[in-house]
């Protein structure tokens, strides 16, 4: 052995330790004898130091060697304890083997010495290989983790708890059982294979491979197998010994984090992720959006900073305030003019937010790329359109209404002169009632072009009470209105008051003056319905044109505006049939809301 083995040797003639120690030094090699002539300062010397074996003889002062075994027990329970005495007799030996000693030994000549080394040299190498094997086993039962070992013939010889709760068997079952028990027929010749690796003479000492265990109840679990042969000296194969890891969790994360990382890849926008702890906080990754989006591939990204895509009507102002966020570590969203690999510009919407780990330092920057080109060059023309539509509201609101003022003017004082026959006054009533016709289409169509595409901040209102207000605002006549709604929603009050009062005059003009009319609620909005003929198939399907009126006399511009204003607040308005065949309009969308209560 190649580590000292230190002896304790306990007889009362000191003449037999100093042989005993010759020879264990002859036989043996690196051993230290310590002799003492007493159990009681044999137990003094071991607590003052570590001995390997303890050797004594039978007959002793004070104690016998085996009473002095027994005393020691009490507190050295492994050590290995060899009776060499000079009394031998069956009865002793007998005593001594079932008392649980080491070995036992009649004194003798040289042959019984050699056979002394021999034991002790025996029964320390066994104690401190099973100490080993103890420690192994502490810190394998420490992790918890299923272990298995599988005799030369392939069937188990041992598993410990972990391994048993895994697969659902108890222990008697599983042992002397073959692995098919807990494996299908594919993982058993993998592991088969796998052994046969480890058993060449170029194959590796372990073996890491997937298997499924099948347990007694339930579906398989994923392992990883952890395999290894025994060690065996002869060329007698002893056997292999294994640890499983349940990678169940493990596979769940991988396919979580293929399909997180699929969704970036696939994403419609361009998606980039940056590292703030290198130099210049350069790209780590770029998803294909990116790629198609700019014309530069990976290759040209990863390891650079994104102001690459800057060129030189990027503005500015807006780099320095995406720049002042970054520097803030707080998220920004701003839109640039940048620049592809071929030099053409386009309008970019770049997102960026901080990525921080657990204790709150930022490591990686998400960035999110939009093509915003062809909604800013819409925006540009809706604000071309908007100032085009803004100049002739001026022209109508000034330069027609100014000649229209005059001719009603005219016509007002040829009508007083009475210096007109009643045909020529026939024809100036006519003329006066078509300049008013012309005032009207003035007035909406201002109406259209100024307002019915805008509203104000949202806010809660009551349906019910916007529609009673509206109401006393429109000559109604005799017809009747009835308000089945509770409903309060978001909207700007005017616009809304706009609305009703247009529905209100559209029911009276086409439903005659009785006309009964009821403002009711639907799941995700309210309606306005009326009693009369309802809505002619002439004009159904352009109902909501401007211009378009059924009723002579009328400017079909009313139901224009309605949508205008219903569009305007994200609703929709559509026209059918009502309960009692007249008109019904839905709007649909209103955003649910709550008024202040009285108390607040």
């Amino acid at each position: 052995m190649s580590e000292r083995i230190d002896v304790l040797h306990v007889d009362d003639d000191p003449s037999v330790p100093d042989l005993a120690e010759a020879y264990l030094e002859r036989e043996l090699g690196d051993v230290a004898v310590t002799s003492v002539t007493s159990p009681s300062a044999a137990l003094d010397r071991l607590g003052d130091g570590t001995f390997h074996c303890i050797v004594s003889d039978y007959d002793l002062p004070e104690m016998s060697g085996l009473d002095f075994f027994e005393k020691l027990r009490e507190t050295e329970h492994t050590i290995p304890f060899v009776l060499y005495t000079g009394k031998g007799s069956e009865e002793i030996a007998s005593q001594a083997l079932n008392a649980g000693v080491t070995g036992y030994f009649q004194k003798g000549g040289p042959e019984q010495f050699r056979r002394l080394a021999n034991r002790v040299n025996q029964a320390v190498d066994e104690h401190r290989t099973r100490e080993i094997a103890d420690r192994y086993s502490t810190v394998i039962d420490a992790l918890g983790y299923p272990v298995y070992v599988v005799d030369e013939t392939g069937a188990f010889e041992f598993v410990n708890q972990p391994f048993a709760e895994l697969t659902g068997y108890d222990r008697e079952e599983i042992l002397g059982s073959e692995p098919d028990l807990i494996k299908d027929e594919a993982d058993v010749l993998e592991a088969e294979d796998r052994l046969g690796t480890i058993l060449s003479s170029s194959g590796p000492d372990v073996e890491h491979f997937r298997v499924d265990i099948v347990p007694k109840d339930g579906d398989s679990i994923p392992c990883r197998d952890h395999m290894a042969a025994l060690p065996y000296e002869s060329e007698r194969f002893e056997g292999s010994v294994g640890i499983l890891r349940d990678v169940s969790d493990e596979i769940k994360q991988r396919e979580e984090l293929e399909t997180k990382t699929r969704a970036l890849d696939e994403a419609p926008v361009g998606i980039t992720i940056s590292d703030p702890e290198q130099p210049d906080n350069p790209m780590v990754y770029v998803n294909d959006r990116f790629v198609d989006l700019t014309g530069y591939d990976r290759d040209e990204s990863i390891g650079v900073n994104c102001r690459f895509l800057q060129g030189p009507d990027t503005d500015e102002a807006v780099v320095s305030e995406l720049r002042e966020a970054i520097d803030a570590e707080v998220p920004a969203s701003v839109e640039l003019l940048n620049y592809r690999k071929d030099g053409t510009s386009f309008w970019n919407r770049v997102s960026v937010a901080p990525i921080r780990a657990p204790d709150g330092r930022v490591t990686e920057w998400v960035g999110f790329q939009e093509d915003i080109t062809a909604f800013k060059e819409r925006e540009a023309a809706l604000k071309r359109q908007n100032e085009r539509l803004d100049a002739f509201a001026g022209i109508v609101s000034h330069d027609l209404r100014n000649p229209l003022n005059v001719a009603q003017g005219r016509i007002e004082l040829a009508q007083r002169s009475g210096d007109v026959d009643d045909t020529v006054a026939e024809n100036l009533d006519g003329a006066a009632d078509a300049l008013d016709r012309i005032e009207s289409i003035v007035e909406h169509t201002l109406t259209l072009a100024r307002e019915g595409e805008t509203v104000g901040d949202p806010k809660p209102v009551s349906i019910g009470d916007v529609a009673a207000d509206s109401w006393e605002t429109v000559d109604t006549g005799p017809a009747t209105l009835t308000i089945d709604t509770d409903r309060e929603g978001l909207a700007d009050p005017d616009r809304l008051r706009n609305l009703f009062e247009n529905l209100f005059r559209n029911a009276v003009e086409h439903g005659g003056s009785d006309v009964a009319i009821r403002v009711g609620d639907l799941d995700d909005g309210f309606y306005l319905a009326d009693d009369g003929p309802g809505i002619s198939e002439g004009i159904a399907d352009t109902l909501f044109e401007p211009g378009r009126s059924g009723t002579k006399g009328n400017t079909g511009f009313g139901l224009a505006i309605v949508q205008e204003i219903a569009t305007a607040h994200g609703w929709t308005i559509t026209a059918t049939e009502s309960a009692e065949g007249g008109a019904r309009f839905e709007i649909r969308g209103l955003e649910r809301a709550h008024l202040p209560s009285a108390d607040a």
